[in-house]
């Protein structure tokens, strides 16, 4: 409203109030009519000016918030997991919901609350066998609305199975006897068990207990127990004995004892007693423990071994018409244990008076066993010999003198061993070794000087040997050496005899026979490899060489050959029937003289290298004109330290050794030693990991340097492998000569230390030649 137009409400107020005041002044006189009152001055004051109060803004009502309707879960559908059984837990799954909110949990059975029961699991109470089971899953989510959802029901909850094992009757099953069930194990623990007695499958009135005594009505029944387990929550179970049938009682039926020495290997008699009334018939079965013994059904029962440190019983069982069959158990025997002891006992010396002899008991077992000692005269004790040893008298001559130990251990058998008897001679008092006096090549006589034995007179027996083994006939004190002898050792053994005196043996320090078999081979005579005819100025050599070859040498440089190097296992011989031949080791002809027919009397080596084979009216059938000229590139030219036509390896010396197996021969050597060239030929060198083959004890961390030479001799390839070097001196596709240096000692590979192995390998053949067969020496 604008300020004059107030101003004029204003003032038309103050002339409503003129107005108002004049009207009352109407009125007012006429009242005084009634009562004379003089009339008064009005004085009329100005109507003074009002300030109108403002109009205050009014305050606007606030328009109520409306309170939000909650919004809903959507429930998942709940489900029960686990077996539905007393004591099973089971498991509420509460599907999915969305959101996903917080859950709780209402076990129900037959829809109705189990107080507590609000876990996500439940074990199953017995309260709940043959009802249902629900669980009601409430999800509650901050402005959300709780739901409840509830699953589907469980099958009826099933009772839980008592676990027990069969029960078991004891007692005699005889009238008066009593009758003892023992249930056997129930659970789970506690279980309340009944008992009912059954005679056939009739129950017994007021037979409840767990003892009964047969009486008259169940003579030849079969009686039983019944044990009946219960407990809530679980279904009642019950288990039946085995029957036994009722008989009558003996009258006396004593338990067996045992008789005899409680020791393997010897015998146990079961002693019955007396059964009545009679007859009983008895039978028997012996234990080892517990176990029966298979088979120990008799009387007797012999211990074995596997009863040592057992106990051993034995029951009878008596059986007979109408009468309970009883068994019967002896009380046990304890049987010690059996010694571990050796095969036999022996005593150390020679069974001579005046010689100690030591007893030798073996191992015995097990550890510690205690050890005594008797010494035997004819298998008598002999007095005061207890000790491991003992010194022969006079008085056991013409005796058999024998050691018995005895073995003794706390819990065991004590056990007694005898050894074998020994013959007690008198003793040489003189028994010299014989010498062999001559010398010891082909075609010589040698002779035995055997001594003076005492006392005399002693009968002595003479025995000539070759490589160890008798030379049938040869018995005599003078032996002449045989052409196959060249290169073998020779020894001869004398055996002292005399009656009551212990025969002795002694055999003279062996001789090794030439391999020269003189200037002369007569027909029938063969040659093995390295025998050979020597000149008889020594000079010229003819025979067979290791590496198969038939050689006329100058010394031990060859001049002729048969050209057949690389026979296996050759053998060298002139035929009765007039012809040398060269065999292999199967025995046929590699090389001929082609005389065959002739009637040859010998082959001659002269002083000037000429080998002549004549017949018996003087003719010359064959001579070393038709052996060809030594000539081979390969071989060592003259002045090469050599043997053989092969040059030495290693210079000046060197041994060889080998082993069974091993696939050369091994020298020896410091390292850096210069290794040579046996032949020539074509190089190959190679270094390699030795990767099978090596044993655990021998080094093998580096490469192995081998260098390997190839040759055609006669014919045949050769291949020289020299290992373990050190370094090369040649390279791969080299030409060396014989007697050129290859390279050094070493140790590489699989070795145990430097040493040169040198291996020969004859047309692809390992093993057939090693560097001693060529060479025709072990050391040089």
């Amino acid at each position: 409203m604008s300020r004059s137009a107030f101003r004029r409400t204003v003032w038309t107020v103050g002339a409503l109030g003129v107005a108002l005041a004049t009207a009352i002044s109407a009125v007012v006189p006429a009242v005084a009519a009634t009562t004379p009152t003089p009339t008064p001055t009005v004085t009329v004051s100005p109507t003074p000016t009002v300030t109108p109060t403002p109009t205050p803004t009014p305050t606007p009502t606030p328009t109520p918030t409306p309170t939000p309707t909650p919004a809903r879960l959507v429930a998942g559908t709940p489900t029960v997991t686990g077996t539905a059984r007393f004591g099973a837990t089971l498991t509420a799954k509460p599907g999915t919901w969305t959101p996903t909110p917080t859950f709780a949990y209402q076990w129900r059975v037959n829809g109705v609350a189990v107080a507590g029961a609000t876990k996500a699991t439940w074990v199953v109470t017995a309260a709940a066998v043959g009802k249902t089971v629900t669980v009601a899953v409430t999800g509650t989510r901050s402005g959300y609305a709780s739901v409840t959802a509830t699953s589907a029901a469980t099958a009826k909850i099933a009772a839980a199975t008592l676990t027990t094992i069969a029960p078991k009757l004891s007692g005699e099953p005889s009238m008066g006897a009593t009758l003892t069930v023992t249930p056997g194990a129930w659970g789970p623990s506690p279980v309340t068990l009944a008992y009912q007695w059954l005679r056939g499958t009739a129950a017994i009135p007021g037979a409840t207990k767990t003892t009964y005594v047969p009486v008259a009505a169940d003579l030849g029944q079969k009686v039983s127990v019944r044990v009946t387990g219960t407990k809530p929550g679980y279904g009642a179970v019950a288990k039946t004995t085995t029957a036994v049938t009722i008989g009558r009682p003996y009258t006396s039926k004593p338990s067996p004892t045992i008789t005899g020495t409680v020791a393997v290997g010897k015998t146990l008699t079961a002693v019955p007693g007396t059964w009545g009334p009679a007859p009983v018939t008895l039978s028997y079965q012996w234990y080892r423990g517990s176990a029966a013994i298979a088979g120990a059904t008799a009387r007797t029962y012999t211990l074995v071994k596997a009863d040592g440190g057992q106990k051993v019983s034995v029951r009878t069982k008596g059986v007979k018409t109408g009468y309970t069959t009883i068994t019967r158990k002896s009380v046990a025997v304890s049987v010690p244990r059996v010694l571990t002891v050796p095969t036999d006992v022996s005593f150390a010396g020679i069974a001579t008076v005046g010689t100690k002899l030591t007893a030798r008991p073996g191992t015995w077992g097990p550890t510690p066993v205690t050890l005594a000692y008797q010494w035997l005269r004819d298998g008598t004790s002999i007095v005061g010999a207890t000790a491991s040893t003992y010194t022969l008298v006079k008085a056991d001559a013409a005796h058999k003198i024998s050691v018995r130990v005895t073995g003794r251990k706390t819990g065991y058998t004590t056990v007694a061993k005898t050894s074998a008897a020994a013959d007690v001679k008198f003793p040489f008092t003189a028994s010299p070794t014989p010498v062999i006096n001559g010398t010891p090549a082909a075609g010589r006589v040698l002779t035995l000087a055997t001594g003076t034995w005492t006392p005399g007179p002693v009968t002595l027996k003479v025995q000539w040997r070759v490589d160890g083994n008798a030379v049938a006939g040869a018995t005599a004190k003078s032996f002449t050496v045989p052409p196959w002898a060249a290169g073998r050792s020779i020894t001869a053994t004398v055996t002292g005899t005399k009656s009551g005196y212990l025969t002795v043996k002694r055999t003279a320090t062996a001789k090794s026979v030439s391999w020269a078999i003189g200037d002369t081979l007569r027909p029938g005579t063969s040659m093995r490899p390295g025998v050979y005819l020597t000149s008889p100025n020594g000079r010229y050599r003819f025979g067979l060489l290791g590496d198969g070859n038939v050689v006329l040498s100058d010394g031990t440089t060859p001049l002729r050959t048969s050209r057949t190097t690389g026979t296996l296992s050759p053998m060298f011989a002139l035929q009765e029937g007039g012809a040398l031949a060269l065999y292999d080791g199967e025995m046929k002809t590699v090389w001929t003289s082609g005389t065959a027919g002739r009637a040859v009397s010998a082959l001659t080596l002269t002083d000037e290298g000429t080998l002549t084979l004549s017949e018996i009216d003087g003719l010359v059938a064959w001579d070393e004109s038709r052996l060809a000229v030594f000539s081979d590139a390969s071989a060592p030219a003259a002045g090469v330290p050599a043997r053989n036509g092969w040059a030495y390896p290693l210079r000046p010396s060197a041994t060889m050794t080998t082993y069974a197996g091993h696939s050369g021969d091994d020298f020896p050597a410091a390292s850096g030693t210069a290794i040579y060239a046996m032949r020539g030929g074509k190089v190959t060198t190679r270094e390699v990991w030795i990767t099978s083959g090596c044993p655990a004890w021998a080094p093998n961390n580096t490469r192995q340097k081998d260098v390997i030479i190839e040759t055609v001799i006669d014919g045949t390839v050769f291949k020289q492998t020299y290992s373990h070097l050190s370094s090369f001196s040649v390279t791969s596709g080299q030409i060396v000569k014989a007697g050129q240096k290859i390279g050094a000692v070493g140790s590489t590979g699989c070795s145990t230390g430097p040493h040169l192995h040198l291996a020969l390998t004859v047309d692809g053949v390992r093993y057939a030649l090693y560097p001693r067969d060529v060479l025709g020496v072990t050391r040089y």
